[in-house]
């Protein structure tokens, strides 16, 4: 961590909270399905087509394939330079995933703004209990009275190839497989890099 910067931790809750206190070991699991035949959408983020850069993705929080926690308002602004992590206690049904995290600035009026993104595809075999997300650099500030939102899902396509699910290649195969994923938010957590 760069002089002058220090890691403020927030960790999720049950209820799609994001909050600076861990949640109690036997918090309830946060869960949705990912659909290679529907894939969760990319909106905005380092894409270069219309719909990259920083765009309202509020309608992608809302989506049934995207898990969406939320802070409380910001007291002050807040500066974050460096690079985001995120770290999931993930688990999944289906060996062949993906893991995609987001983290957004919501206004007063819950208008959603993309922040910086991180992306993994998830090794077949046995698994880490967490996986880590180094999200993209970023510098930006937080007005105060905005909250910080983290929004987790299994892919965003087109930006990354999406995961059939199947192992197979997908230049290849049209043979596709949903993945039923699972978060347990009492050992998950989101680090940024505060300037002091």
């Amino acid at each position: 961590m760069a002089t002058g910067h220090r890691p403020t931790v927030l960790y999720l809750r049950s209820g799609g909270v994001l909050d600076n206190q861990p949640a109690p070991a036997d918090a309830a699991p946060a869960a949705f399905t990912y659909d290679p035949t529907d894939p969760t959408p990319t909106v905005g983020g380092r894409l270069l087509a219309p719909t990259g850069g920083y765009r309202d993705d509020s309608a992608l929080a809302e989506r049934r394939d995207v898990l969406a926690f939320t802070g409380a308002q910001l007291a002050a602004a807040l500066d974050v330079v460096g690079v985001p992590v995120v770290e999931l206690a993930h688990s999944s049904d289906n060996p062949h995933a993906d893991l995609f995290a987001r983290i957004s600035e919501v206004d007063p009026k819950g208008h959603s703004r993309n922040v910086s993104d991180g992306f993994i595809r998830v090794i077949p075999g046995p698994s880490e209990d967490v996986v880590r997300l180094q999200l993209d650099a970023v510098a930006h500030r937080f007005t105060a009275g905005n909250r910080i939102r983290l929004l987790i899902a299994g892919g965003s396509f087109p930006r990354w190839e999406r995961n059939l699910g199947t192992g197979d290649d997908p230049a290849r195969s049209i043979r596709m497989v949903p993945s039923r994923r699972t978060i347990d938010p009492s050992a998950s957590r989101v680090l940024l890099p505060i300037r002091a």
